[in-house]
């Protein structure tokens, strides 16, 4: 026992270090644009801290975290950043763009300097957007854009290799709009590192049963298929059951402390794998799922805010939440079944990745109170 408590420590201290290497996780922003019709065109690009301090020279005393009063003094560069990198487009004539006062915006428990704009376009039915920030610093980096128009905003996501999009107005109708709000919600699955690291967590004993206190491979695959199915499902009913009525307004969470709970469920599921307390996750599952569908909702909200159809977008959103869940299940299940009777799985690879994954949620939940 002594020696596999000092295993895991090791493996923990390991984990930290490699945390502390790579401790920024995914460069992500939001970026909504709002036209009736008119030539006048209103927006907002919000972007981290991070990011933004890595392309714009703002953090002045080089500390690392940006103040609000670095933010302030530096407006005019980042107003001019926002004007150089965000262009727009209407009948092939380029808009006139003018960058407003940033503001600070918290997005899923996070806070994101927002720069408002303005611009002033020729008349036209379509108007394309090209975004060109953060890519040199970060190639990775995505932003999610949402158009609103006249009919039911439209939501895309622009990268590196697909910088530009041109919005229609035939694009904007109902249909289009739910096959938006899928999209994002398979995104937001993927790009939300907290809550796939909470389905692996609970995946990674799925395959193993305990036995004189240790864990050992299932013997046959049915158990493990019934298991899953459980644990999926009342994290998908939990999720959606917040998820709605956090969007539809009937409760107002503290972002901030759901963000903290979501690490926490993290941190104890993973190290209930190394240290079993909980054999039958069903129910903790369920209850952790609560958290994740709040958090899923001050993503949700922030794109659909100017939905008129909060009870379509939901929806839409959710099921692509669930479509996201599934592959990510349906991609790591097979590889568990596999290796669920190899000795060292077990004994090793599990404990080690449920290491890694509590170390992970240990940093976040401390970074977010």
């Amino acid at each position: 026992m002594r020696n596999r408590i000092l295993r895991v420590i090791s493996l923990l201290l390991l984990a930290t270090a490699a945390w502390q290497a790579q401790s920024h996780e995914i460069s992500s922003g939001y970026l909504t644009i709002e036209s009736e019709g008119s030539s006048d065109i209103t927006g907002e690009l919000s972007l981290k801290p991070y990011d933004l301090a890595h392309v714009v020279a703002v953090d002045n005393d080089a500390n690392g975290q940006l103040s609000w009063g670095e933010v302030m003094l530096a407006q005019n560069e980042i107003g001019s950043y926002v004007q150089s990198h965000l262009t727009l487009t209407r009948s092939n004539e380029a808009c006139e763009l003018t960058s407003g006062t940033p503001k600070l915006s918290v997005v899923s428990g996070e806070n994101l300097i927002t720069v408002p704009f303005t611009a002033t376009c020729p008349p036209g039915e379509s108007l394309t957007v090209g975004y060109s920030g953060i890519f040199d610093f970060d190639p990775t980096h995505k932003v999610l854009t949402t158009f609103s128009d006249t009919g039911m905003p439209t939501s895309i996501v622009l990268s590196q290799q697909s910088s530009t999009h041109e919005f229609t107005r035939n694009n904007t109708g109902f249909w289009d709009g739910v096959r938006s709000f899928v999209y994002e919600g398979i995104i937001h699955i993927w790009i939300g590192i907290d809550h796939i690291l909470f389905l692996m967590a609970l995946l990674l004993t799925v395959n193993l049963i305990r036995r004189q206190e240790s864990w050992v491979g299932h013997p046959t695959i049915a158990p493990i298929l019934k298991e899953t199915v459980y644990l999926v499902t009342a994290f998908t009913v939990a999720h959606s059951i917040t998820l709605t009525i956090t969007a539809l307004g009937w409760i107002a969470p503290s972002s901030r402390w759901v963000e903290v709970g979501i690490a926490v469920s993290v941190l104890l599921t993973a190290m209930n794998n190394i240290w079993p307390v909980v054999t039958r996750l069903t129910w903790i599952t369920f209850a952790f799922g609560l958290l994740h569908g709040m958090g899923f909702a001050s993503v949700f909200a922030e794109l659909q805010s100017n939905s008129n159809s909060t009870l379509v977008t939901v929806a839409s959103f959710n099921i692509g939440v669930e479509i996201g869940q599934l592959v990510i299940v349906l991609a790591v299940l097979p590889l568990l079944i596999a290796v669920r009777k190899w000795r060292w799985y077990p004994k090793t690879l599990m404990p080690l990745a449920s290491s890694a994954i509590a170390i992970v949620a240990l940093n976040w939940a401390i970074q977010r109170i």
